[in-house]
């Protein structure tokens, strides 16, 4: 791929009403986090200002922080259906859980924070006594999961009453538990089979 690129992965055990009120659901304000100052903390970006008011970005773009500003009082489903025109993310309910793969090339980091204050959001729809781990990594890579080795860039932990990002997680237990969705993933969008041309269109939830 070569150019920067930002995904997200998480499983999240919900039923199938509380995915369908997710999807219906205004975003949650940042208070959602505990600790949103605290996402790089521990994992590769650790010291980096995340920047949550993009105060940066308003200081040279500030109609795109407009535009982030007004995506964040949407609905999942009103975000999910402009980023399925697309056909880069994989979104479903299976085997009672919200399963998620976002990925953006070319990827902007303040929108990724409106898609982590989204998957933060779902906790509230979860099973009772959920907690999953939401990984977020990104860069000069292609997008599947890191590899050995590589850390990503935060780990935020959903609960069914708030979200709180973490400065450890034991990443092959997580990247296990995430394989199975990243390969469907790479076989809806064709990314897995160098032969197959990307963009086939996410399904409706």
């Amino acid at each position: 791929m070569g150019a920067r690129s930002f995904m997200l992965a998480t499983r999240i055990p919900m039923s199938r009403d509380g995915f369908d009120a997710w999807l219906r659901t205004p975003l949650p304000g940042l208070g959602i986090i505990e600790n949103p100052s605290a996402m790089y903390t521990g994992w590769a970006a650790d010291g980096a200002d995340p920047d949550w008011d993009m105060t940066a970005l308003a200081a040279h773009y500030p109609q795109a922080v407009a535009g982030i500003r007004a995506d964040r009082d949407k609905t999942p489903q009103q975000l999910l259906a402009a980023r399925a025109a697309r056909g880069d993310d994989l979104l479903r309910h299976r085997d009672e859980a919200l399963e998620v793969y976002l990925y953006d090339y070319h990827g902007e980091e303040t929108r990724t924070r409106t898609d982590l204050l989204m998957l933060a959001g779902a906790g509230r729809f979860a099973h009772p006594g959920t907690e999953a781990p939401v990984m977020y990594w990104g860069g000069d890579i292609d997008p599947g999961l890191p590899m050995p080795g590589e850390v990503p860039l935060a780990v935020l932990l959903v609960t069914s009453t708030r979200a709180r990002f973490v400065d450890t997680y034991p990443l092959d237990a997580l990247i296990a538990d995430l394989t199975p969705v990243e390969a469907d993933f790479l076989t809806l969008t064709g990314y897995g089979d160098p032969e197959s041309p990307s963009g086939t269109p996410t399904p409706a939830p």
